[in-house]
């Protein structure tokens, strides 16, 4: 079981692998998600896509990266699908 102050450290790990991205756009927040697990929640506007980070590869900046990456890409795909639909019509 995480505590508050675990949480609160993955969220900023999280938050900055994302903005590393290139996507500040995208707000976070984070759960425990279970035994080795965060329960990730990722939204930009109205949309929202929730995701299942495990914890291991967030203790470096390069696992950290390379999970919010994969865990971001559908998320961002969506986004950037729907941003050409609209400007399309």
């Amino acid at each position: 079981m995480l505590t508050p102050k675990d949480l609160a450290r993955y969220r900023r790990v999280v938050e900055e692998a994302v903005v590393a991205l290139g996507r500040d756009d995208i707000g976070v927040n984070v759960e425990d998600g279970g035994p080795g697990m965060l329960a990730v929640t990722f939204s930009r506007g109205t949309h929202s896509h929730n995701a299942r980070i495990p914890i291991d590869p967030l203790q470096t900046h390069e696992g950290a990266h390379a999970a919010v990456n994969s865990a971001v890409l559908a998320f961002s795909k969506r986004i950037a699908q729907e941003a050409l639909s609209k400007a399309s019509q």
